[in-house]
């Protein structure tokens, strides 16, 4: 259960919208994010890292910080990410395109 803060941040369609418009350059990363998560290779859960989104490591820590993907595991050797809300982010890619 997510406590109201984490609601809060969770990315609504009109947030991933102004994001992208801000920030066009991470389009390609969350398409190739709702594609890594929605593939069936990646049903371990465990989400995709920087090299899955051809993106580098410090520049995803944006899209944690603006609530559209949340760290899902973080180790020693590396972090694998996972979308908040794929189906907003999915919906708000085709309406941008």
């Amino acid at each position: 259960m997510e406590s109201k803060v984490e609601e809060e941040r969770a990315a609504s369609p009109d947030k991933v919208r102004l994001f992208l418009g801000r920030y066009p350059e991470y389009e390609k990363t969350l398409r190739l994010a709702v594609a890594h998560e929605e593939s069936t290779g990646s049903s371990d859960g465990q989400g995709w890292q920087w090299h899955d989104v051809d993106t580098h490591p410090t520049k995803l820590i944006r899209l944690v910080t603006e609530g559209i993907a949340k760290i899902s595991l973080r180790s020693r050797q590396a972090t694998y990410y996972l979308l908040r809300e794929r189906a907003t982010v999915k919906k708000s890619l085709k309406e941008v395109s």
